[in-house]
């Protein structure tokens, strides 16, 4: 079994159990809310909540945890991708010593700096992309929610 076959294992392992977590959280929220809700009710003198106003704010709320996260999980990728990179730059840069001759060095080296590069433009790249869609994303939210 290779090192990349066990890291995705690993790290489909983390996704569910976060996602797990992540459930049993927002079912204990959704349960701790509706016990307050029915026993405030059965309080005297205690106003009875305005269930369009909850729903909304409760709607929101769920939209909110669901954009986080989805960009949480984007920005995983994007860092898994980035560590790989790395790796791979840094079995470029072994090989590199490895030549033995000055223009095998030298077209090593040149490889070596161009896949960097590209590399780091690719993470830029990726990175503008996922803020511009954060930023779409609860822009629109917030515009829903406040309509």
């Amino acid at each position: 079994m290779t090192a990349a076959t066990k890291e995705k294992k690993g790290s489909a392992v983390f996704e569910e159990v976060f996602q797990n977590i992540r459930k049993a959280a927002e079912t204990s929220l959704k349960m701790q809310q509706e016990m307050l809700s029915q026993w405030s009710i059965l309080w005297p003198g205690m106003p009875t909540p305005q269930s369009a106003w909850l729903n909304q704010i409760q709607e929101f709320r769920s939209k909110f945890m669901s954009t986080v996260s989805d960009l949480a999980r984007k920005h995983g990728e994007v860092i898994d991708r980035q560590y790989k990179a790395a790796l791979e730059s840094l079995d470029a840069a072994l090989e590199a010593t490895e030549a033995s001759t000055p223009e095998e060095v030298r077209r090593k080296t040149e490889h070596l700096c161009r896949k960097t590069v590209d590399c780091m433009r690719e993470m830029t790249e990726t990175q503008i992309q996922e803020f511009q869609e954060a930023i779409t994303t609860w822009t629109n939210l917030l515009a829903k929610t406040s309509s």
